[in-house]
């Protein structure tokens, strides 16, 4: 199974108390991997929105010259505090295309941002520049709400479920544990009275925790069941004291396109720590993936 690797941090930014305490989260996690940061501003067609006031169209060209200022301003700053690479891209357009473009442009390996929450009808509508980028990037994703201040992640909260891309996120899990030095909690997550996918289950948390072993992680592992399994997920980061959940988007396709998962959804509209939302491999996951590789 292949490493995950960081070598390039993608911060978006609308300056926004939100995108900034991402970028702390990114700094932080660019130390740590002496990883590059790139600092992505998207300016939306018709306006562009900062915190110095709201310009329209017609102010197109000194919008962006404010905006060039503040991120050159900021990116030096970075540049001294890290002792490494930062740069900055300006695009235009739809903000979660702009992100993935950006992306993709500077061959970012993930993507840190700031988001709110939603409740009620907003529930699982896509809408939010968060969900739409997760869903169009090609990369993982970890979306900061404000209550997040806590920078590092001592105690990370992995769900595993009964189906196959669920596993995926190990990989991923490993390399921020090592890096961050820290302790993993395997959550076995399984709907009340689902005996079939019990036994699944129980086989692909052995192959997981067979698998942190022999990485040496430090890890604890649970089997909890619900009716929602969000909620469950979320009670138990809380009751772990974790500072990250990582999730598999659980990609659907409806008449709109492709959207997220509803227990992806809720966990990221309502988990008041980060949450690392990664998209699953379109070639599919087998056993012997688990095993593979250093």
């Amino acid at each position: 199974m292949k490493a995950f690797k960081i070598n390039k941090i993608l911060v978006p930014l609308d300056l926004s108390a939100n995108s900034m305490l991402a970028l702390e989260h990114a700094t932080f996690m660019a130390k740590l991997f002496k990883a590059d940061i790139i600092l992505a501003h998207v300016m939306e067609t018709k306006v562009a929105k900062l915190d110095l006031g709201t310009f329209t169209a017609s102010d197109k060209k000194y919008a962006e010259q404010i905006i060039n200022e503040k991120l050159n301003t900021l990116a030096t700053e970075l540049r001294i505090k890290t002792g490494g690479k930062v740069t900055y891209i300006i695009k235009a357009g739809k903000i979660a295309k702009g992100i993935a473009d950006a992306t993709a442009e500077s061959k970012a390996d993930l993507i840190i941002m700031g988001t709110h929450g939603v409740s009620g009808f907003e529930e699982f509508f896509m809408g939010s520049n968060a969900f739409r980028a997760i869903t169009e990037a090609k990369v993982p994703i970890i979306t900061v709400q404000t209550h997040a201040s806590k920078l590092g992640f001592e105690n990370i909260l992995c769900p595993i479920d009964s189906s196959d891309p669920s596993r995926e996120k190990v990989r991923y899990v490993l390399e921020l544990a090592k890096k961050y030095n820290s302790k993993v909690h395997i959550l076995g997550i399984l709907s009340v009275n689902d005996d079939d996918a019990a036994v699944l289950l129980d086989k692909k948390l052995e192959q997981v925790e067979k698998y942190f072993t022999k990485h040496e992680i430090n890890y604890t592992m649970e089997m909890v069941e619900g009716e929602n399994l969000a909620t469950v997920t979320m009670k138990q980061a809380k009751k772990r004291k974790s500072d990250l959940i990582v999730i598999m988007t659980e990609q659907e396709d409806n008449f709109a396109g492709i959207l997220m998962g509803p227990y992806a959804q809720q966990v990221v509209n309502h988990s008041k720590i980060p949450v690392m939302s990664i998209t699953p491999d379109p070639a599919g996951f087998t056993d012997n993936k688990l095993s593979a590789g250093s």
